[in-house]
């Protein structure tokens, strides 16, 4: 409803407080106990004048009476609908303000002589204050807020599609010089409309942008149109803070007002027009004086060389810089001097062909010539012919050569500079489209390999022909190159190239000129192999808190296990000391039973305890590390990824202890373990092998795992290192592993290397050096 809401309570409602609202609304609950406060709360009140509001929660006496006693001029009993509290807080308003009307309506009849005086005073004032519209603007303004009881007033003046608010008094200061398109106010629509338009209430008026009002407090306004020789040229504005502010008294004064500045403008005007008359008959009169001084100025100070001839090929009149140019004195008679005599001979004969060709053709003519100074250095010019007649009818040839050496120079500089742009547009990774308002005019070759097209299969199309369907409209609203606030804007677009799939760019546009005519330029960086390398990281991101969560796991599992293996144990004692007891051939039974339950829990056992050597953290410091255990947790991690696509080979050998981590390690090859078993294809396991070699070489331990899968050509093994780099698709690979490795690898000191042929299989090499307690100690 447009109203500030002040919240207090008990003793924080003072006589302050009261005094800054239009209704007060008060609990049945807050003044139910009569305590001193409530005796001032009631004075208050009744000193205030103000409208209050009860809120009761029942119709007992119990809750009504505090109510009544201070005096409520209304009460709502709950619940409290919204609708409620407004409609009955709107009627003490409209209450409140029939009441103030009646006060002053006595007041406002003895005030309309006072007013038509200060009318008169008004006019007078503004003969006095002569032909200054500023001087006249605030005067009016000032005096029509004090006459209609405003709190700021404006003379707004139309300006093309703009109002131009060029006086401001009161509050309404806050729009000096503001330019506000005429259409978007109320005060704009008084103008558009040529009539008076008034609003009692700004927040229930709709012919008001309520938020702009809102903003600047204005609750009531008056607008009255300015207009000059029976054309509206601006508005008069007076507004106030509270609603109903304004009546029709003070409409007809603001109309008058109007009036009189719209008088006072057209005074202007005309005298304006009168002092511009003037003016331009003075400059008549002046340049007449000063044409033959100012021609003679103008031809000798102009770059150009300027003469004439006669149809003899006589010169007959030639410029100073024409004098300059070829070394000749001034006041010299130009006419005894023949073209021979400063020019080389096929110079003059160049010259002078043009020049009949302009006598016999009678028409303008362009021409293009290299004319030498005296010095000998060549100076090209342009030479504009043309004929010209005296009062007697006799014609002349006049030419104005301009000299465009430094021009030709400098178009062959941006000749050179288009060049290098052009190259450097061609050789951009970025797709570069230019288009003039849909089809494309130019591609460059990285814009064909973004869209697996050729040029001409591209130009002439439009951009948004490759766009997918559900961005189209987004795309088209970035690819018109119009910027945005902080310049020019950026989306990110799927594109669907003509051979299939669906590529991501991001595509940014900017206004140029190409061809000699305006364009847009249309950049798309390719996004697709980003968004691919961040969906891996989320996969990673998910293996390594299944990583986090393994130890704990494992942990849990460790704890029921132990009551399991302590009870098996328990049992097979039990069970052979009641061995008497039992049919013959059942104990055997029974033992065997124990034993495979004892061999079941065991493997539970050795898997519990791999997960928690493989989970084991990053933070541990390098300790010596048995290869050996390492290939053995490894291998029994991965033998439900192995036994359905290979056979296991196992050839290890004695070698020294490593310096590193046993998880981290463990990590390496259970992960050589994985990307071995997933090289072969499943349901052959005897007819593939994975071997795992452990040997010893030079003081170093050597592991190789090597497979009889589909192998890598040298592209991919040369990138199988890089980081995100993978042969699989989103959501089976991360592309991290091999990198990860490498990494674990080289920072215990070692080296990993891979080799492979296509349909024979890949090997992956570790070398890591031999345990050496002083370098841990040093370390």
């Amino acid at each position: 409803m447009g109203h500030d809401v002040v919240v207090a309570s008990g003793p924080e409602v003072t006589a302050a407080t009261i005094s800054l609202v239009d209704v007060l609304v008060v609990g049945a609950d807050q003044v139910r106990e009569k305590s001193e406060w409530f005796g001032r709360l009631r004075a208050q009140i009744r000193a205030a004048e103000v409208s209050v509001l009860g809120m009761a929660a029942s119709t007992e006496d119990e809750e009504l009476s505090p109510l009544l006693e201070i005096g409520v001029d209304d009460y709502l009993v709950a619940p409290f609908h919204p609708r409620d509290v407004r409609a009955r807080i709107e009627l003490l308003e409209r209450r409140s303000y029939a009441f103030m009307r009646r006060q002053t309506h006595e007041e406002s009849a003895r005030g309309e002589i006072e007013r038509l005086a200060a009318i008169i005073q008004t006019q007078n004032d503004i003969a006095l204050a002569g032909l200054d519209l500023d001087v006249v603007m605030r005067l009016i303004s000032e005096r029509a807020m004090i006459l209609c009881g405003a709190g700021g007033a404006a003379v707004g003046i139309i300006e093309g599609e703009e109002m131009y608010y060029r006086v401001c008094t009161g509050y309404s200061t806050q729009f000096q010089g503001a330019r506000i398109p005429v259409g978007s106010t109320m005060a704009g629509s008084s103008v558009m409309r040529g009539e008076v338009m008034r609003s009692d209430d700004t927040e229930r008026d709709p012919r008001v942008n309520a938020p702009v009002a809102r903003h600047y407090k204005i609750r009531s306004m008056l607008n009255v149109p300015l207009k000059r020789d029976n054309q509206t040229v601006g508005v008069l504005s007076i507004a106030a803070q509270v609603p109903y502010a304004f009546v029709d008294s003070d409409e007809r004064t603001l109309e008058l007002m109007a009036g009189l500045l719209g008088a006072a403008m057209g005074n202007a005007a005309e005298h304006a027009a009168k002092q511009a008359l003037m003016t331009e008959v003075a400059s008549i009169v002046t340049a007449l004086q000063e044409s033959q001084h100012l021609f003679d100025s103008f031809l000798n100070n102009n770059p150009a060389l300027a003469y004439m001839k006669d149809e003899a090929g006589r010169r007959v009149f030639a410029n100073e810089p024409f004098r300059r140019f070829f070394g000749l004195p001034p006041g010299m008679d130009v006419s005894s001097i023949p073209d021979e005599s400063i020019m080389p001979p096929e110079t003059v004969k160049h010259l002078q062909e043009q020049d009949e060709l302009a006598f016999k053709s009678g028409q303008p003519s362009v021409s293009e010539s290299v004319i030498s100074t005296p010095e000998g250095e060549p100076r090209q010019f342009l030479t504009y012919r043309f004929i010209a007649r005296d009062s007697s009818g006799q014609r002349f040839l006049g030419g104005v050569a301009f000299d465009i050496t430094e021009r030709k120079a400098a178009e062959e500089a941006l000749r050179r500079s288009e060049e290098s742009f052009r190259a450097l547009i061609e050789g951009s990774p970025e797709a570069i489209f230019v288009h003039r308002g849909g089809p494309l005019l130019y591609v460059n070759p990285a814009a064909c390999a973004f869209l697996r097209l050729q040029a001409n299969e591209l130009v002439g199309r439009s951009l948004l022909d490759f766009v997918l369907p559900d961005d189209r409209t987004v795309a088209a609203s970035t690819l018109d190159g119009m910027s945005g606030r902080g310049g020019p804007r950026v989306r990110e677009i799927r594109f669907q190239p003509p051979t299939g799939g669906v590529a991501t760019a991001e595509i940014s546009s900017l206004r140029l000129v190409f061809a000699g005519q305006p364009a847009t330029l249309v950049s798309a960086r390719d996004l697709t192999e980003r968004k691919q390398i961040q969906a891996r990281l989320v996969v990673a991101d998910r293996l390594a808190s299944v990583g986090t969560l393994a130890a704990g796991v494992a942990h849990e599992i460790n704890n029921p296990l132990a009551f399991v293996i302590s009870n098996l144990s328990f049992l097979t004692e039990e069970l052979h000391a009641i061995s008497a007891l039992l049919p013959a051939g059942r104990l055997d039974e029974l033992e065997e039973v124990l034993e495979e339950t004892n061999e079941g829990v065991n493997r539970v056992r050795l898997i519990v305890q791999d997960l928690k050597t493989f989970s084991r953290g990053d933070e541990e410091q390098p300790t010596a590390v048995d290869l050996n255990r390492v290939i053995n947790s490894a291998l029994a991690l991965a033998r439900g990824e192995l036994r359905h696509r290979a056979t296991v080979v196992k050839d290890v050998n004695e070698v020294p202890l490593v310096e590193g981590s046993e998880a981290r390690l463990g990590q390496v090859v259970l992960n050589l373990l994985i990307n071995a078993a997933h090289a072969i294809p499943q349901g052959q396991p005897d007819k593939n092998e994975i071997r795992v070699v452990l040997r010893a070489e030079n003081d170093h331990a050597i592991i190789e795992v090597k497979d009889t899968g589909c192998g890598m050509n040298g592209e991919v093994l040369s990138r199988i290192f890089d980081p995100f780099f993978t042969t699989k698709p989103v959501g089976v690979g991360t592309g991290l592993g091999l990198s990860i490795c490498h990494g674990i690898i080289t920072g215990f000191g070692g080296e990993i290397s891979a080799s492979s042929e296509i349909g024979k299989g890949s090997t992956f090499r570790i070398s890591l050096p031999a345990y050496r307690k002083s370098r841990l100690k040093a370390g």
